[in-house]
């Protein structure tokens, strides 16, 4: 038995795990989610902010401490889609390594799916005819089988981006709604290879959008793996939080991040076109994702 630790540096979230893993079966010690917008800004900077750079570092303090405290013995860093777009990435990652000693390696899109493929479906055991979907702050992987093979590819879009280009008021217009449609519509893969296809939801809009379905008063982590939506629940949701400025959402949802007020809107939008655009009549949402898959995959 090896216990092991996996950070991931996203565009909207910091999260890790710590976890036991034995002849290759991973058992779960601790997970954390922070939502540290190293994203923020990123579309007209094309930097990533001293102050999101804060944020990060301060959460990662925390993260160290709690390593530490668990005697782990290997740990995995990767950054992802704000850390492949910005032009001060390697000043970013080369402060990290130098402040906690640990490298930090920038995967690319296509290698960000098939990590959490691994992940996903490690949980879910053998799966056909799937595609698992990853929303994330600045990118959106699309993972599915093909011809007994994993293809994973990445579109530039997600909630932090479409957040900044046409959610900038809360609750938006009507007008801003549409634009950001016809834009999530120009990015999406075409949909031929994806009808009939079992949607499995990874990261924070789907596990948002299974809290707010489930009506929690805080969020369960341990409830939301492997809920089951209807297209039809998707669309009630988006709709009711279409209507909302951020402090009646906060006010709503009891079990959501207050931290992911901001972005909310823009990523239920973003999973109901996608369900809209691939025929799909149910999505089931999955906890495990890359932090898993990075483990696994060493293990």
């Amino acid at each position: 038995m090896v216990k092991v630790a996996s950070i991931d540096l996203g565009s909207n979230s910091t999260r890790m795990l710590i976890a036991d893993i034995t002849n290759g079966n991973i058992t779960t010690i601790y997970k954390e989610n922070q939502v540290t917008r190293m994203a923020d800004k990123l579309s007209e900077s094309k930097i990533i902010s001293k102050e999101a750079t804060k944020r990060v570092l301060k959460v990662l303090a925390g993260y160290f401490k709690t390593i530490n405290k668990n005697n782990v013995e290997n740990i995995q860093i990767v950054g992802t889609a704000a850390l492949r777009d910005a032009t001060n990435s390697e000043e970013i990652t080369q402060l990290i390594e130098k402040k906690f000693g640990f490298e930090v390696d920038i995967v690319s899109g296509e290698e960000e799916g098939v990590l959490t493929s691994v992940g996903v479906l490690n949980s879910l055991g053998s799966l056909e005819n799937f595609l698992i979907v990853d929303i994330g702050g600045r990118s959106t992987e699309f993972i599915y089988d093909y011809d007994k093979k994993i293809v994973s590819k990445s579109v530039n879009i997600g909630v932090v981006s479409l957040s900044e280009l046409f959610f900038d008021k809360l609750p938006p217009p009507e007008k801003s709604v549409l634009l950001a449609r016809e834009y999530i519509e120009s990015h999406l893969l075409e949909p031929n290879a994806f009808d009939g296809r079992l949607l499995v939801g990874v990261a924070g809009t789907f596990t948002s959008l299974a809290s707010i379905f489930l009506k929690q008063t805080q969020f369960n982590e341990k409830e939301i793996h492997l809920t089951e939506l209807k297209n039809e629940d998707v669309f009630k949701i988006s709709n009711e939080l279409l209507h909302l400025n951020e402090p009646q959402i906060i006010t709503k949802y009891k079990g959501l991040d207050p931290k992911r007020a901001k972005t909310i809107q823009a990523g239920i939008l973003l999973a109901k076109e996608i369900i809209s655009k691939y025929n799909v009549n149910s999505i089931k949402v999955s906890n495990s994702d890359i932090l898993e898959g990075l483990i696994l995959k060493k293990y």
